[in-house]
């Protein structure tokens, strides 16, 4: 007998075997990643890899804790048929699972730039995307589902092979057996920490290995969904007594100011995914994707400086009509705080004598869209199954925005006057349809993503010359503002700060108020605010954002991932911090786009943007924790 068989049954060797397997498996998946996403790494070092094959190994280790048990705890049977049988199970049911989180990843990442969360599973289940959706999502990304089909048949053949080593579990001592299995499970154990310090390695350790635009390359996705599992609750803060909270930051808000507009009809157009990257009077290159909404820019009041409170439309949603940002893993929507009593538009505007309507051209049940209208108060809600007409349905996600839009627009003639209206497009979004009449003139950008912003435009330019028409139109507040950013390749864009950079623009045909750029930092929270301050409504309302029409410094704050982005203004310069367990990543000036100077090192700056996050989540943890989201 050999000596290695003599130290190293057959057993613990197919069992090992069986791990590598895993790891390499994974690491086939991350070359997928990066060959999919290639354009948002423009740099990879050798060394990411070395440090994805870690977190390949972690991962490993901790999702073959089940199986450790069943094939190493001391026994005889392993040779047994049946138990041969749950082996093999396990072993495919763990390998599917592992591998579908990280190719979903391999498309996911281009709309969040991060890797998943535990939120993942609640999204999937959350609303009937998934269940309308599927057919397109299996067309679309027919080369994900042969991926995962390859993969699993190479887990078979090699789980197969290594089968063929002889089972030597009878003719291994009970007491060889106890002596293997606590030595092998307290190694995987410490695999599974990340080692033996004093706190388990999370997500955030990737960036001690790579750059921070490599970080989702050498993460792995099982390992951060598994991470985040059942620590997406809120816990309080105690940063600061509840008198200095309140004197930082008060979310019970009014103003004693006289309206700019009396009664306007108010019309808020949610852009999906228009990052400002796309913008060039925004971005101030030359490159040309928006001509309408850049020379709409012109004719309004513009703000340069800002930043979503999210990274997904779930997050847009009560961003912009309920002032609630994303400040946890969680969607708010999908969060156990949903239920929540909470303040929005259409109802304070109710109570103006306003009627209002949600319009999204999305098959009615997207993201649960049409329950948070009727949550928030909308009067009415305008899908797909209204517009009932599926000759202009993009095959995917809804109706085109060209012919949806301009339905939209014929919509608010039946609406009683004053009328508040919310229209989020589709169009812009993955897998980036154009109308077959458009496709040879939306078709010279350097991406397909460039193409439908360039067709999103275009239907957005038709909907206003076709708004123009209507006798509502001279009376009406529009709000352009995108509700998130989708991820870039171009270093500007890929960074925190650019990552979360959106228009936001308040335009009104005849009030000249309207119009200018300004620099303050300012956020999807301030929407609501800001169209309550801009009306003359002096009863007191709450909300996390604030008018940005008051004369105070404004800011926008988000969560994506495990890390919390703070974009604030100190001493008249605005300044971006990067946040992550309780601890400072980086300072940067919102002028150092590329974000190549941390001023982390500036005690005072850094002391007050901590301190004013710290604010923020304090006032945010409270108030969802406790169900205290309105006046009363």
């Amino acid at each position: 007998m050999k000596v290695s068989q003599k130290i190293f049954p057959n057993y613990l060797k197919r069992f090992l075997l069986k791990a590598a397997v895993f790891v390499l498996i994974f690491t086939i998946c991350r070359l997928l990643f990066l060959v999919f996403n290639n354009q948002l790494f423009p740099v990879v070092y050798f060394s990411d890899f070395l440090a994805g094959l870690w977190f390949d190994i972690v991962t490993t280790a901790i999702v073959f804790l089940p199986l450790l048990a069943l094939e190493l705890i001391p026994n005889k049977w392993r040779g047994l048929r049946f138990f041969q049988w749950v082996l093999r199970i396990g072993f495919h049911l763990i390998l599917f699972l592992t591998v579908l989180m990280n190719l979903i990843d391999i498309e996911y990442f281009q709309h969040t730039s991060t890797r998943s969360t535990a939120s993942l599973v609640d999204m999937l289940g959350f609303g009937n995307d998934l269940q309308q959706q599927m057919p397109s999502f299996l067309r679309d990304f027919w080369y994900l589902l042969i991926a995962l089909i390859c993969l699993q048949i190479l887990g078979g053949i090699l789980y197969e092979r290594i089968n063929r080593l002889k089972e030597d579990s009878q003719s291994t001592t009970w007491l060889k057996q106890s002596i293997i299995f606590p030595i092998i499970a307290g190694l995987f154990v410490i695999i599974g920490r990340g080692g033996v310090g004093l706190r388990p390695i999370s997500t955030p350790n990737a960036a001690s290995y790579t750059i921070d635009q490599n970080i989702p390359l050498v993460l792995n996705s099982a390992f951060s969904i598994i991470k985040t599992w059942g620590n997406i609750e809120l816990k309080e803060k105690n940063y600061f007594s509840d008198e200095v909270l309140i004197e930082r930051f008060n979310p019970i808000q009014s103003y004693a100011d006289k309206p700019i507009l009396n009664n306007p009809n108010i019309v808020i157009i949610l852009l999906e995914s228009f990052s400002v990257e796309y913008i060039a009077s925004i971005n101030g290159t030359k490159n040309v994707y928006t001509p309408f909404l850049d020379s709409l820019i012109q004719q309004s009041l513009v703000y340069t400086n800002c930043y979503s409170n999210g990274k997904k439309s779930m997050d847009a949603m009560p961003s912009v009509i309920s002032s609630i940002p994303k400040l946890m893993e969680k969607e708010y929507l999908t969060s156990s705080y949903a239920a929540n009593k909470i303040e929005s538009l259409p109802k304070i505007l109710r109570q103006k004598g306003y009627e209002s309507g949600f319009f999204h051209g999305a098959t009615n049940g997207s993201m649960n869209f049409n329950v948070f209208s009727d949550v928030t108060g909308f009067d009415h809600y305008y899908g797909r199954t209204e517009y009932a007409n599926d000759k202009d349905f993009d095959g995917t996600w809804g109706i085109f925005d060209e012919p949806f839009l301009k339905w939209s627009a014929d919509q608010f003639d039946h609406m009683k006057r004053p009328f508040f209206s919310t229209i989020f497009t589709i169009s812009s979004h993955p897998p980036y349809t154009i109308p077959t009449p458009y496709k040879n003139k939306f078709n010279t950008g350097p991406t397909e993503m460039h193409d439908a912003v360039a067709y999103a435009d275009y239907a957005l330019n038709q909907f206003f010359k076709y708004a123009q028409t209507k006798d509502w139109y001279d009376e009406t507040l529009f709000v352009l503002v995108a509700d998130h950013t989708p991820a870039s390749g171009t270093p500007i864009y890929f960074k925190d700060m650019g990552n979360m950079h959106i228009p936001l623009l308040f335009y009104h045909p005849t009030n000249p108020y309207f119009k200018g750029r300004k620099d303050k930092v300012v956020s999807q929270v301030d929407i609501m605010p800001s169209i309550l301050n801009l009306i003359g409504h002096n009863e007191p309302f709450f909300a996390f954002g604030q008018s940005i029409f008051q004369d105070k410094p404004g800011q926008s704050v988000s969560c994506i991932g495990d890390k919390f982005l703070y974009y604030g203004t100190y001493q008249n310069k605005n300044y971006l911090l990067v946040y992550q367990n309780e601890e400072i990543l980086g300072v940067y000036n919102l002028k150092d786009q590329l974000q190549t100077k941390n001023l982390g090192g500036n005690v005072a700056l850094s002391a007050y943007l901590e301190n004013q996050l710290k604010v923020m989540i304090q006032t945010y943890n409270k108030a969802l924790i406790n169900n205290q989201m309105t006046v009363d």
